[in-house]
């Protein structure tokens, strides 16, 4: 009987050691989506191209015409034709010439550049 008992021991003590090697995985694999992000580009109707990278979980991205709309779980970017709008407030204008806009969002904070130089920053 104690025989018995040392082998069933060790069976349950390998179950305890995988699951919690499986619950550490789980977790590693969470904390990965959740501080991941993303980027995105493509090129409006006038030739202007819009590049997006983002700290953030989620991104979508909407091209349409001249403008594209960015949406993010705190912010919802429109890049118009003359300006730069974040969540319906403007802090860009950017000039006809532009011909690239980058939206960078990281911790809260939405930078735009034109043309490599910085146009607007908006701190939520």
């Amino acid at each position: 009987m104690s025989v018995r008992f040392q082998k069933s021991g060790w069976f349950v003590r390998g179950i305890i050691v995988f699951c919690l090697t499986l619950m550490v995985f789980v977790a590693g694999v969470f904390i990965q989506a959740a501080t991941s992000g993303g980027s995105t580009s493509g090129t409006l109707a006038s030739g202007r191209s819009v590049t997006v990278s983002t700290d953030e979980w989620y991104l979508e991205t909407m091209y349409s015409g001249d403008s594209a709309q960015i949406k993010t779980p705190k912010f919802i970017i429109m890049v118009a034709p003359e300006q730069v709008t974040v969540n319906g407030k403007p802090i860009a204008t950017i000039e006809s010439a532009v011909k690239a806009v980058d939206v960078n969002v990281q911790i809260g904070t939405v930078t735009i550049l034109a043309n490599g130089k910085p146009a607007g920053t908006y701190t939520r």
